[in-house]
């Protein structure tokens, strides 16, 4: 979809721009605005797809910015996707590229309170830095029930569940290093003498620093809970080795006499014996207790 509006914006010398919107557009509406803007369409097909590429080129008739947005998936908690969204200005218009509809963007550009180029940018990034941060919250809650749900059964799914959560928030810092590269940036194009500008910015700075650090604390304590994890697992399977050797061995002993009898290992007067069984079982016996006592002493017969 390809929509503009005209008259939505003040570029630096109060002139207005329009605003060209595009919402997944087709490859015809593709080529129609690159025509329009004297963009390669190279160009915007890349950043529409989102391929790596730096996050701000400033050109003589081009800057460009390119960050990602959090939105929600739905039918899960703390499930998102990250949406590139691309801004351009062009001679005579400001350009928002996507692939599916940001719904901010309309209630920040208002044709009838055009605002000026940065600080219509400046609220747009705040608005991405303030949809990181419930999303940050709704992992964190998640995160919180998989720890709990460790704790009480150590299930091998809830393994796989923190993994996810890992690989999310992962998704959800490099978003905001990128986005915080595009403000540290901004920040050298911003007008010396505007107050209201550089207090945008520095609020906008100091947001999307308490969302990363909220990001790599939980970061660091799912890591800190799947080692943990591991680290029980590993006892667990170390003790149940240890149980299934005193077994064998506690197993093994009866089978001294038979095996002895079995290779004709000469035994004397002792197998005609009136109380050969009676010793020989009661050794055994005696034997078997003592190797049995020092195994659990030693916790190899307990498994909790």
């Amino acid at each position: 979809m390809m929509r503009i509006t005209r008259d939505s914006l003040l570029s630096g010398n109060a002139n207005r721009r329009s605003w060209m919107a595009l919402v997944n557009p087709s490859a015809s509406e593709l080529t129609q605005a690159a025509a329009t803007l004297d963009i390669p369409e190279s160009f915007l097909r890349k950043r529409l797809e989102g391929e790596a590429s730096r996050p701000l080129i400033k050109q003589e008739r081009l800057i460009s910015l390119q960050f990602q947005v959090p939105m929600p998936k739905k039918g899960g908690t703390g499930q998102f996707m990250l949406v590139p969204l691309s801004l351009y200005f062009v001679p005579g218009y400001f350009v928002t590229l996507s692939e599916q509809e940001i719904p901010f963007l309309s209630q920040l550009i208002d044709p009838q309170k055009p605002r000026k180029r940065w600080e219509l940018v400046l609220r747009i990034i705040a608005e991405v830095t303030r949809n990181y941060l419930p999303t940050a919250r709704s992992v964190a809650r998640e995160m919180a029930v998989v720890e709990r749900d460790l704790r009480q059964a150590q299930r091998h799914d809830v393994v796989y569940r923190g993994l996810d959560i890992n690989d999310r928030l992962l998704t959800l810092d490099l978003g905001l290093l990128q986005l915080e590269y595009v403000v540290s940036e901004i920040g050298h194009f911003l007008p010396a003498e505007d107050a209201v500008l550089a207090e945008i910015h520095e609020d906008t700075r100091i947001e999307l620093s308490q969302v990363r650090d909220q990001v790599d604390s939980d970061q660091a304590t799912i890591n800190e809970l799947l080692e943990s994890y591991a680290y029980v697992v590993h006892n667990n399977v170390n003790h149940l080795f240890k149980f299934m050797a005193a077994l064998i061995i506690l197993a093994t002993i009866p089978l001294f006499i038979p095996g002895a009898v079995a290779m004709n290992v000469p035994l004397g007067n002792f197998p005609h014996w009136h109380y050969g069984f009676t010793v020989v079982t009661g050794g055994l016996v005696l034997v078997e207790m003592l190797t049995a006592w020092v195994f659990y002493r030693k916790g190899w017969l307990r498994l909790d």
